[in-house]
């Protein structure tokens, strides 16, 4: 009997090592610094088909007119706890929210599971879409950081001459708590611009009508310095809907306009200028910059007679003040 015991005893604890061993090993798993390359990959790809599958499981439960959002639950209750699960231990805020809208996840308000963002805007998706079946190789890593070279697919409702195949990368980071989760999505649509930009990015440059080219022409015009270094994007406008209003009966050189004029980023200093004329109706090309953006307003009227001889003393004085402050970059 003391041997029988005995006997039960040593199984148990060799049960009860191998159990705890095999328990760490899995919490461990994605949780210390030398996550292999092959396990970078393979993390990608799972949350990739995953939320992409998400299309096809979500249903949507409500709709409110008031304040205008969609409610999208899983139909399999499991399902939202894996991307609850994929965002607590594997990805980072922002990189969620980004991926989100790539994949359409809607906002699940009795959890928080799934993004946050607002659903109107750019689109309700990115365009494009992380191929898991196409080519990932590791470009490069360091103790604390890790780049995947990845591709992405676009959707079908893109403009032909936009790219088939854009290459990309998922970046990863070592957090404190000794996790690696992603940091970063990078794709030519997600640029520090398109931060900076939120919703209006689609004002500017809409991937439905316009090429890659053009693309990189406005990040080009906009987003860099005489340097070549990034600035922001950032655009805002008043009550009335402009970025200078009264830029047509006084002068900006007063203080507190050339205060204002001075907070401006370049791209918002550009369309105050421009401003100026589409106020009298200034015809601009189909889907350019400018068409994209004073289309949209309600004041903007096209004048097929428009001549800068339209223009008052007052207006073409604050152009040449508003043109210096644009060569200042």
């Amino acid at each position: 009997m003391k041997y029988k015991l005995l006997s039960v005893f040593c199984i148990s604890f060799i049960l009860l090592f191998v159990f705890k061993v095999k328990t760490v090993a899995i919490e461990n798993k994605d949780n210390n610094s030398e996550m292999s390359d092959e396990r970078v990959i393979e993390i990608i790809k799972e949350i990739s088909d995953f939320m992409d599958s998400r299309e096809k499981l979500g249903v949507e439960i409500s709709y409110r007119e008031s304040d205008g959002y969609h409610d999208y639950y899983f139909e399999n209750p499991e399902d939202d706890e894996k991307l609850y699960i994929y965002h607590r231990d594997y990805i980072k805020d922002e990189a969620y929210h980004y991926l989100c809208k790539m994949y359409d996840i809607g906002f699940y308000r009795g959890r928080n599971t799934q993004s946050g963002e607002s659903r109107s805007g750019l689109s309700n998706y990115m365009y494009y879409k992380i191929d898991t079946n196409g080519k990932f190789y590791l470009k490069n890593r360091d103790e604390k950081n890790i780049c995947v070279q990845i591709q992405f697919i676009k959707s079908e409702i893109l403009a032909e001459n936009m790219p088939q195949i854009s290459e990309g990368e998922v970046y990863f980071e070592l957090c404190e708590d000794n996790k690696w989760r992603i940091s970063k999505v990078s794709q030519w649509l997600n640029d520090l611009a398109y931060y900076d930009l939120g919703y209006e990015m689609k004002v500017f440059f809409d991937p439905e009508y316009n090429s890659l080219l053009e693309y990189e022409e406005f990040i080009e015009k906009y987003s860099y310095d005489s340097k070549g270094n990034r600035i922001s994007m950032y655009i805002s406008t008043d009550d009335n809907d402009e970025i200078f209003h009264g830029s047509d009966t006084e002068l900006i050189s007063e203080s507190s306009n050339l205060e204002k004029l001075k907070k401006l980023s370049k791209l918002a200093a550009c369309m105050a200028r421009e401003e100026i004329y589409a106020r009298h109706g200034k015809i601009y090309p189909k889907f350019s910059t400018e068409f994209n953006y004073f289309i949209r307003k309600i004041w903007y009227e096209k004048n097929e007679n428009f001549s800068e001889n339209d223009l008052s003393d007052i207006e073409k004085e604050n152009i040449k003040i508003i043109s210096e402050y644009i060569k200042s970059f």
